[in-house]
């Protein structure tokens, strides 16, 4: 896979007002596919994402901790991680170990 190759697969549209449902899988840890997934909803790189988002994800969460949690993809669905990256942009993130992550988008008030 190219390191800009996405290995999260869309489920939802960028102008619905609910949250973006994404897919990720064995292939991709579950750290990374919150970015894939972040950057899909913003369109952005995910190569560039600390310049154009404002921020790394070890920042907001432990990813070591969220690929140990989360593992491959492959679970059942009861274990749920739930975190929110704030800057210009809020993002809820809720990622399950049975490969779903849920993206939404709002703007700061501040």
């Amino acid at each position: 896979m190219e390191p800009n190759e996405s290995a999260v697969r869309e489920c939802g549209s960028a102008e619905s007002p609910e949250p973006i449902v994404h897919e990720y899988d064995a292939e991709t840890p579950a750290s990374m596919a919150v970015i894939h997934a972040i950057c899909a909803v913003t369109n952005v790189d995910p190569l560039s994402a600390p310049t154009e988002l404002g921020f790394v994800l070890y920042e907001h969460v432990d990813p070591g901790a969220l690929d140990t949690l989360l593992g491959d993809g492959t679970g059942d669905g009861e274990t749920v991680v739930s975190f929110e990256i704030a800057g210009e942009q809020t993002y809820a993130v809720d990622i399950s170990d049975d490969g779903r992550i849920e993206v939404r988008r709002s703007r700061s008030s501040g």
